[in-house]
């Protein structure tokens, strides 16, 4: 095993670490996938792991340029997308910190595993105070844990921070903010001469514009989050492959997410649901 996934799973046998995303718990309680994403299989010994249903249940239903956050931030919407998701998330808190860093140890892990090696995983993640506990939310990964264990497993340096101060005084975090309450139109009314279509069109293409055209002498990282990375991960692009894979349920989006806690090491009723699709991999669990 890499560093990374060493300390990851001391992380998680120490209870340091919560999963919110169903599939990234199972991930973590050694559960795998095949050439096809969902095509699941159970690992012959279980590790232990948590999981923690109010954390996406008791988000208020907010939308970040129309998509309903509660399912933005599910493994099948989120993965590659850190920096949106985060901004996506911080509607849902008063005060908060965009951290935006390298993972060094998952950059070695990346490595491990990859023919085209990478210098850095470059990688945005929430931090918000809890009893005075900064608290990271990791949308990529799918988990919370304090900031102490997340450096721990990832080894974080070069990190640039963003105030919640900071962020609230820009137009792009009023323009989404004042948007929040505001599904996207359905599939049905995508049409050129449907109005709420074409204002939710406009609305994308000026947070693009926003995005791409932000100034900020006295803070450059703040004017590279929202030219490069931001604008990147959140583009018409993004949102239309958003738009498709919650309305048609791709791949992974098809698991409704379990409402109830959940620990690894007890077997609960929804693993069956990882099983249902591929008849070779169901084969493979009842011996036939």
């Amino acid at each position: 095993m890499s560093l990374y996934e060493v300390k990851k799973l001391n992380a998680q046998e120490n209870d340091k670490i919560i999963y919110y995303d169903y599939l990234r718990y199972k991930r973590g309680a050694g559960w795998w996938t095949g050439l096809i994403k969902d095509d699941w299989h159970r690992p012959y010994e279980i590790k232990k792991a948590k999981y923690n249903a109010s954390f996406l249940n008791n988000l208020p239903d907010y939308y970040f340029l129309g998509i309903k956050i509660k399912e933005l931030l599910k493994s099948s919407m989120s993965n590659g997308k850190c920096h949106a998701c985060a901004i996506a998330l911080i509607l849902c808190f008063k005060e908060f910190e965009i951290y935006t860093c390298n993972l060094r140890n998952y950059t070695a892990h990346y490595n491990e595993k990859n023919s085209n090696k990478i210098d850095e995983f470059e990688h945005t993640f929430l931090v918000i105070n809890i009893d005075d506990i900064k608290t990271v939310i990791d949308t990529s990964f799918g988990f919370i844990t304090d900031i102490d264990t997340y450096n721990d497993i990832f080894s974080i340096d070069n990190v640039r921070v963003i105030s919640s101060d900071t962020l609230k005084s820009t137009e792009i975090y009023k323009f989404i903010e004042n948007r929040k309450n505001l599904a996207g139109p359905t599939s049905e009314s995508e049409s050129k001469e449907d109005e709420e279509y074409q204002r939710y069109i406009n609305d994308i293409h000026e947070y693009m514009d926003m995005c791409k055209d932000y100034k900020n002498n006295q803070n450059k990282h703040l004017q590279d989050f929202f030219n490069r990375c931001l604008y990147r991960t959140s583009n018409s692009y993004c949102i239309q492959r958003w738009r498709c894979t919650l309305e048609f349920k791709h791949g992974n989006a098809r698991f409704i997410y379990p409402t109830i806690d959940m620990f690894s090491l007890i077997d609960d009723e929804f693993d069956e649901n990882l099983y249902s699709t591929y008849a070779k991999t169901i084969e493979k669990i009842i011996g036939f």
